[in-house]
């Protein structure tokens, strides 16, 4: 029996150390012949203060912009990586990139889903115990939920 892994699943929250996150999604994917699918999560934006101000179609366009944006900076951040690292082959190995909105951690394992992800390569804080446990953490409830392995790589650190 061998061990495959033929689709990875990439989350990236967009920080600055997210392309140490895809090194390691890029590397592991080229390593297994894998499709990899980049991701990332924007938070809903409901609630806003001037909501009361505007039409529901000029709100629908606002978060159509802002969802946009969320995916072109993506792809725009894996671009300039590529470019960087060329003996990398991200284009060998990318197969989808997308921004979604909604709650991260549930957002990211729906799709991993979606694109039938064997294994999930997102990064860490590394939250202390009690800020764990005031704030939770996306990868820690990613974690806990995803039926695959999730691959936590350290950042800020």
């Amino acid at each position: 029996m061998s061990y495959e892994i033929n689709s990875i699943l990439y989350a990236s929250d967009l920080s600055p150390r997210s392309p140490a996150v895809f090194r390691h999604a890029v590397g592991l994917a080229a390593k297994f012949g894998a499709k990899l699918h980049a991701m990332t999560v924007s938070l809903p934006a409901t609630g806003l203060p001037y909501m009361e101000f505007i039409s529901e179609e000029k709100f629908d366009q606002i978060k159509a912009a802002g969802h946009n944006k969320d995916e072109e900076l993506l792809r725009s951040r894996i671009a300039v990586f590529a470019e960087a690292h060329p003996e990398m082959g991200v284009s060998d190995v990318l197969t989808s990139v997308r921004a979604v909105e909604g709650d991260p951690a549930k957002r990211i394992l729906d799709v991993a889903k979606h694109v039938l992800a064997d294994v999930i390569v997102m990064g860490s804080r590394g939250h202390t115990a009690i800020g764990e446990i005031i704030l939770g953490s996306v990868a820690h409830k990613v974690t806990m939920k995803a039926d695959i392995p999730v691959i936590l790589v350290p950042i800020d650190r």
